[in-house]
């Protein structure tokens, strides 16, 4: 048997070396290329019906993810990533956004959309600026990542459901509850806005809602435009109504 020089062996034992570096990140341990941790963030994509095979798309403070839903609305996407991030769901004629403070469960629905509306009011922008500035404002940043924020502005958009419609829904974190399409609970409170008149057929929440929320927000700054990691948000009014841009 002829016996491997030394330069051979250690050129052997950095190959094994990278291809066991390699398999981890394929499989979901250490981080990306650019350092980020690898997370995984899931949740469902609903309108009041699932989202069935909807695309996925999550563009974070560094790195950015994909995934594809299932016949349920449930999707995952596991990448290296720091957050926050927004979350886009496209499936046919309709594209509805949410968001992820980090890794763990995010919904995507006409009420996390509706989220964006009274947040966006609260820092002084509109859906499409909060969404674009997620990679470099800090301040829409540090709100995103502040769960006393998040928190206040599912509690106004509650009462502002509540207020508007005389509909009380099943929870106030309908960002993060995990739900089943047909099921009890936070499905059948989307289903229950839409008979309501609260949601559009594009899945967005009806313009007078979304305007709503807007004003609510912005009648609750968020302190210091959210740049401090100890800032609130206020709970809010209803707001007027009309339409916005997004």
């Amino acid at each position: 048997m002829k016996l491997l020089n030394g330069a051979t062996l250690r050129t052997l034992q950095f190959g094994s070396i990278v291809l066991a570096t390699s398999a981890l990140v394929a499989c979901g341990g250490g981080t990306n290329s650019g350092g980020s941790p690898v997370g995984t963030v899931g949740g469902t994509a609903a309108v009041g019906v699932a989202l069935a095979n909807a695309s996925i798309t999550l563009t974070c403070k560094n790195g950015s993810g994909s995934a594809t839903a299932n016949s349920n609305g449930a999707y995952t996407a596991t990448f290296g990533f720091d957050g926050p991030c927004t979350i886009t769901a496209t499936g046919g004629a309709i594209a509805i956004h949410s968001f992820a403070a980090g890794a763990g469960t995010y919904n995507v629905t006409p009420l996390t959309e509706l989220l964006l509306d009274y947040l966006a009011g609260q820092l002084g922008t509109t859906v499409s600026g909060l969404l674009a500035g997620i990679t470099s404002n800090p301040s829409y940043q540090s709100a995103l990542s502040n769960s006393t924020v998040i928190a206040n502005a599912e509690a106004a958009v509650v009462t502002l459901i509540k207020n508007t419609y005389g509909i009380t829904l099943s929870s106030s974190s309908f960002l993060t509850v995990s739900f089943t399409p047909g099921q009890p609970g936070a499905d059948a409170d989307l289903d229950t806005l839409q008979t309501a008149g609260a949601i559009s057929a594009n899945g967005q929440p009806a313009a007078s809602l979304a305007a709503a929320a807007i004003a609510a927000g912005a009648a609750a700054p968020i302190s210091g435009g959210g740049g401090g990691g100890g800032a609130t948000g206020g709970t809010g009014g209803t707001g007027g109504t009309g339409t916005t841009t997004k």
